[in-house]
């Protein structure tokens, strides 16, 4: 008996440690601005092609419509999730082609406890292929957190872990639908199977280029977050001479945020040259490039070398 007991306890210590671990890591990932661990790409993933009218968009309305945003991210950090739908929606209203919203809002409605709404909004994350992988674990979340408010997480178990299966297909090095099973394991009495999904969660994020996708991502989020017209060009740091990979996106980042498509396409196919191609896809998933890198900008044809 007091062998089973020590057991259960060295179980429970495992489970709390690796949850309290992972949910520092899921907090990033949902918060919106680093998504240290999420957006992982197993395999290229196409952009789609931006509808005719986001040529119609005025640049004006672009510009408002990514300060929304920003500052719908900042009441979001702050606890007020009424004040970040209400930007998200201005966003909207000011540039509907704006890619990634629907995932954005579809997070803000969890906040809310708003579960019909925002799971219509993370469906249509998904039917845009925005955001595919998170937005399929974020209807798991939003199913699992509507049933343990109801207290029904046992009898929506089977639809959770579908949800939880297609986000794994559609992203296999993605940590967060791991993460929300490990949740749900936990809420349903399994602490031995929640183990194991944080522990795969944690295995998603320990890999060798986890940390370069970690600093891009946080990287990218402060240019995101910190530029203002009329700020001086970012100054990159070389190494022995050589630009690392995670300057050349903050290069790419910062020639994207002043107009300069043909330099932050430089960028990035040297980039390209240095990474794994499911790293370099990976990064070019996260919401920075979602919204601002137009589509095709790295099909186009190279220039002729001088």
């Amino acid at each position: 008996m007091t062998g089973t007991s020590g057991v259960d306890c060295m179980v429970a210590m495992w489970l709390e440690w690796l949850r309290a671990v992972l949910y520092g890591l899921v907090v990033l990932t949902l918060a919106g601005i680093a998504f240290v661990a999420g957006s992982f790409a197993a395999k290229k993933i196409e952009q789609p092609p931006l509808p005719a009218v986001v040529e119609q968009v005025p640049a004006e309305n672009r510009t408002a419509a990514r300060e929304a945003v920003e500052r719908a991210l900042a009441a979001r950090f702050s606890g007020d999730h009424d004040e970040a739908l209400k930007q998200l929606q201005e966003a909207r209203s000011l540039d509907a082609t704006m890619r990634g919203l629907q995932y954005q809002i579809a997070r803000t409605y969890l906040d809310l406890e708003d579960y019909e709404k925002a799971d219509a909004a993370a469906r249509r994350s998904i039917e845009l292929e925005e955001e595919t992988s998170n937005a399929q674990a974020l209807r798991a979340m939003i199913l699992f957190e509507q049933a343990r408010a109801a207290g029904t997480v046992a009898q929506e178990g089977s639809e959770i872990l579908a949800r939880l299966n297609d986000s794994r297909f559609s992203d296999p090095l993605n940590p967060m639908p791991l993460y929300v099973m490990g949740e749900f394991y936990r809420a349903n009495g399994q602490p031995e199977l929640a183990v194991d999904a944080y522990r795969r969660a944690l295995e998603r994020v320990s890999k060798t280029d986890s940390f370069l996708v970690a600093t891009v991502k946080a990287g990218l989020a402060g240019l995101r977050l910190n530029y203002r017209d009329g700020d001086p060009p970012l100054k990159l740091q070389e190494i022995n001479g050589v630009l690392p990979p995670e300057q050349l996106f903050f290069g790419a980042a910062d020639a994207l945020l002043r107009g300069d498509n043909d330099l932050a396409a430089a960028h990035l196919r040297e980039v390209r040259t240095r990474l794994p191609e499911e790293v370099f896809q990976a990064l070019l998933q996260d919401s920075f490039f979602q919204d601002y890198l137009p589509a095709g900008i790295l099909n186009d044809p190279q220039p002729p070398a001088p």
